[in-house]
């Protein structure tokens, strides 16, 4: 059983974009595995530098829909992946430090980030976007 299961809760409705929110989601599955098996330290540098490319390939997705329809709310939108992209890249920074707390925060981020930013700021998109065909 994983970690964080997927439920309906987590859904937009507009398949791409589920589909790349779960593809997020394995992210924290992934290190809480690793974690389980003391194996966290070894992968974590893998999950993070993983995590930041998807990200940035799923925020452009997002980005090119909310250009394509006018999503009136895209500014904030945008300022938001800034800031979830900053964070990622401070979390890398600090594991090639070698921080250890950096594997707990990076799991508490990811859980945060799927409750705070899909659950509620992704939502408020679905409207504007669902039904529409949106572009990878």
């Amino acid at each position: 059983m994983a970690f964080f299961e997927w439920d309906d809760k987590l859904s937009t409705g507009i398949p791409v974009i589920d589909e790349q929110h779960r593809k997020l989601v394995s992210f924290v599955n992934q290190l809480h595995e690793a974690m389980l098996q003391r194996k966290a330290k070894a992968v974590l540098g893998d999950i993070i530098d993983g995590l930041a490319k998807y990200t940035d390939y799923h925020f452009g997705t997002e980005e090119r829909a909310f250009a394509r329809y006018g999503y009136e709310g895209a500014a904030g939108h945008v300022k938001s992946h800034k800031a979830l992209l900053a964070r990622v890249e401070e979390l890398a920074s600090r594991h090639a430090r070698g921080e250890l707390a950096v594997t707990v925060e990076t799991l508490n981020f990811l859980i945060d980030w799927v409750g705070t930013h899909i659950m509620k700021e992704d939502m408020r998109y679905v409207p504007l976007l669902k039904g529409k065909e949106i572009a990878v």
